[in-house]
This record gives structure tokens, C-alpha cells and sequence, in this order.
């Protein structure tokens, strides 16, 4: 489930494993390795005889086991976790199939992960479930699943997320978009109040902007899944009125004020938001290139070309050291293919004329 709905590959570690498993041991192969590291734990026998001996799993993905080596005596090195660290299997001992973290070559110790290699790698797929959820599921509750599979993660997402949430602000807010996608919207926004609640702590792993702009951006979206445009509206800028907050919670804030300003027939006011956000849009076209897109359907060549040049200045926008006419073809070409490829052969040949002229002027 998890292979097919994280296109992206955005959970920590599957752009290595890719949610796949590798081939499976042979008997041999498995009495070959019991003879170098002794009697394997029934759990890992059955592992790496009927599922995969490598592949998708905890961390960066389990490790070969006929190339993995024991860091220690008795242990059985089955991950890397990064930046020094490893997962272990124990194989001797009172602790014998306890998996434990050993960060013994950075100069740590051991720490108990889990009682078992199933157990140990359940949590991963928990964990997992909700990293991927904790990032799909504002889009999922405000515009709809992109795969059927995804509603069937969401449900599964959401037992682990109600066990797991509490004094937990990031899980919060994530529950409370599970409560939106099935408009159970009181519950939604009494998860939002209590997300907002919890202290922010930043020695733990849910270090987040200030829980106040983060209430208004979750409760913005809440109102246009509703269709309540203008307590959208109300809410993502009372939100923005809050001066510090972290770009990317400002960012968020904008965007959803613009489409609510959009669905509201207020489309003036949506383009002015969409043209504040691209002046700060310092490392990608996208939103430089929806800028010109509006701009041109309402007829406003002339500001379409400004957007574009604007965008051509930004020295960082292609993510490297880059030359102005790299950036330029970056932030000009896609719009004219359109306007060629529309018929609209006049218009590209106005912005074509605009890109010689920069390249005279600099």
C-alpha cells in the first residue's frame, strides 16, 4: 500500500528500497550464513526465507544479509540508520531477537528499538503511514484523493493517528485533517484547538512553527473544504496579520486565502495574493508561471512578461549557480511553447522579442 501511494518517494528512506523487497534466500544461502554468525532467530528465518532478504524496511531499508557485517560479536547488522548508526539483531543472550541501535562507531552505545523483528518492523510501518499522511492529508481533505489506495491509507492512518496523537501537535492536526476529508468538522476543529494546545517542546521530533498561525492556516482550510469562502478568508488572514511565523506557514496561509478569494469572485484581490506569493517564490517557476498564465488569460501580456523577468532575476531559481540565460529559457520558453502550441503565435512572439531585449540590456 505504502509502494503505491508514495509516488514521490517522500518517506524517509524509500528513494533507497523503493518499497520493494529483494529476492528471498535460498535454504542454502541461509545455512551458509548460520555458519558464520550461529543459530538466526526464528522471526529473521522467516524473513529472509519466504518474504525478502533485503529491500523495503526500517530506515534506509534492511540490509543484504550474506554483505552485512556484525559490528559485534553475537549481532547481526540488519539497517543503517544514518550519520553513524545502526539497527542490530541480537542472536545471543537473554536479549537474543531484540533488535537494539548501535551507535558504538560514533562513540554511543546500544538502545533498545524494539523486542523483535516483527515488532520492529511494524512500528516502521506505522511511522511510515503517518509520515506519508502528515503530508497528504491537507491535500486529500481540501481537494480529494489523487488514488482510491490513498483512502484506504487514510482509514488505516487513521486507528494508528487516534492511538498515537495525544500531546503529539503535528499528529493532531493530522487527525484533524482525517476529520475533515469525512466532514465530521466539529471533531476537526476541536483537534486543530488541541494541536494549537500542546507546548512546543523543541527537544522532541514535533518541532513546529508557532501553534497559533498554524490553528488559523488549519481552520482556513477547514472553511473552503466546507465552501465557506469568506470564513476562509477570515481565518487565513488573521492569520497573516501575526508577523512571525516561518515562511513555508506564510506561504500556506496565502495560498489558501487566494483560492478562497478566488471561489469567492474576488479575483483581483486572489491575483494581487498570488502575485505577493511569487515575488517571495526565490527557487522554483511554478508559481512565477501560473502568474504569467492569469495574466495572459486576462489579456495583460505586458504583466505576464514582467512576472517573467522578474522570475529570470532570481539568482538561485533553478536551485544552482546558473547564467541569465539559463534562467531566462527556465522562466520564458514553457510560456511561449504554450502560446505557439495555442495558436497564439502573435503573443509568443512578443515575449520572444521581450527575452532579446533583456539579453541586450545585460
Amino acid at each position: 500500500m505504502l509502494g503505491q501511494i508514495d509516488h514521490a518517494r517522500q518517506v524517509f528512506g524509500a528513494n533507497q528500497h523503493g518499497w520493494v523487497f529483494g529476492p528471498a534466500m535460498t535454504s542454502g544461502e541461509l545455512a551458509g550464513l548460520e555458519e558464520r554468525v550461529g543459530p538466526l532467530p526464528d522471526e529473521y528465518r522467516a524473513l529472509v526465507l519466504e518474504i525478502g532478504a533485503s529491500g523495503a524496511g526500517p530506515h534506509y531499508g534492511l540490509l543484504a544479509p550474506l554483505t552485512a557485517e556484525s559490528s559485534r560479536p553475537d549481532v547481526l547488522t540488519i539497517a543503517e540508520q544514518g550519520c553513524g548508526g545502526f539497527s542490530v539483531l541480537l542472536l545471543t543472550g537473554d536479549h537474543r531477537g531484540e533488535v537494539w541501535a548501535d551507535w558504538t562507531r560514533t562513540g554511543g552505545s546500544y538502545e533498545r528499538e524494539a523486542t523483535s523483528l516483527f515488532a520492529w518492523y511494524a512500528a516502521w510501518l506505522d511511522r511510515a503511514l503517518v509520515e506519508w499522511t502528515t503530508e497528504a492529508a491537507p491535500r486529500i481533505a481540501v481537494d480529494g484523493p489523487d488514488d482510491p489506495a490513498e483512502l484506504e491509507a487514510i482509514a488505516v492512518a487513521f486507528d494508528v493517528l487516534a492511538r498515537q496523537s495525544a500531546g503529539n501537535a503535528t499528529r493532531l492536526r493530522t487527525l484533524g485533517y482525517l476529520h475533515v476529508r469525512e466532514r465530521r468538522f466539529e471533531d476537526a476543529r476541536a483537534t486543530f484547538d488541541q494541536a494549537a494546545a500542546v507546548p512546543r517542546d523543541e527537544s522532541s521530533d514535533d518541532v513546529g512553527d508557532a501553534p497559533l498561525p498554524l490553528r488559523h492556516r488549519d481552520l482556513a482550510r477547514m472553511y473552503f473544504a466546507m465552501e465557506a469562502f469568506d470564513e476562509s478568508i477570515k481565518e487565513a488572514e488573521r492569520g497573516l496579520a501575526i508577523e512571525e511565523m516561518w515562511y513555508s506557514t506564510r506561504d500556506e496561509l496565502r495560498e489558501i486565502l487566494e483560492r478562497s478569494l478566488g471561489n469567492a469572485g474576488r479575483r483581483d484581490e486572489a491575483l494581487a495574493v498570488l502575485d505577493a506569493r511569487a515575488r517571495e517564490r526565490f527557487f522554483s517557476f511554478d508559481l512565477h508561471h501560473r502568474l504569467a498564465r492569469e495574466r495572459i488569460a486576462r489579456g495583460d501580456l505586458a504583466g505576464a512578461g514582467a512576472a517573467l523577468e522578474r522570475a529570470a532575476n532570481f539568482a538561485n531559481i533553478l536551485g544552482r549557480e546558473s547564467t541569465l540565460e539559463e534562467r531566462l529559457a527556465g522562466s520564458f520558453e514553457p510560456i511561449i511553447a504554450e502560446l505557439h502550441g495555442g495558436r497564439r503565435a502573435h503573443e509568443g512572439a512578443l515575449l520572444e522579442a521581450l527575452v532579446e531585449k533583456i539579453r541586450t540590456a545585460n
